[in-house]
């Protein structure tokens, strides 16, 4: 959505449901726009109040994170990762993307916290599912991208499942 830079720390108020968390871009994301993501129970989600352009909108359901509605808060640098896949494809990415957290996030090498893995709720033959993903900083992102054996052929099998990814890199607006 695209936002007036002044209303980023308003933008609770422009929303119409529970606000999960909003995200201004570092890198990939307009200077006027955020990524936020709401808590809505049903597709009948209601309209942002009407000072809040929304460029792209996407009902998401949660697969294996996050594991409860508590709002991301750590400071750091939070990834969010596009993955367009075919739809038969997506029960498979969530399983590889649990099994490779298991060592992912416990290396002593980086910081790092997948927060969630989101499906479209009606998929159709081809899917865009989201990772969000959380750093302690840049060079955690960056020592990350050698993660343990375990990981690294979770993702490599992963990544082959995919048609194509696009990252952007964002921080929390608080």
């Amino acid at each position: 959505m695209r936002v007036d830079r002044s209303d980023f720390d308003s933008i609770g108020r422009l929303a119409n449901e529970p606000i999960w968390g909003v995200w201004a871009g570092l890198f990939g994301l307009a200077n006027t726009e955020v990524i936020a993501i709401t808590l809505a129970e049903s597709e009948n989600v209601e309209p942002w109040a009407e000072q809040v352009q929304v460029l792209d909108e996407q009902l998401l359901m949660a697969t294996a994170r996050p594991l409860s509605n508590n709002a991301p808060s750590q400071r750091g640098l939070y990834v969010f990762r596009s993955m367009e896949t075919e739809s038969k494809n997506i029960d498979e990415i969530v399983e590889l993307s649990a099994h490779a957290w298991k060592t992912f996030e416990t290396s002593d090498n980086y910081h790092s916290e997948p927060i969630g893995l989101f499906r479209p709720e009606n998929p159709g033959e081809i899917s865009t599912m989201w990772l969000l993903t959380w750093y302690d900083g840049f060079e955690s992102w960056q020592r990350s991208r050698e993660p343990h054996d375990d990981a690294r052929a979770a993702f490599t099998k992963r990544h082959s499942l995919l048609r194509r990814t696009n990252a952007i890199a964002t921080r929390l607006v608080t």
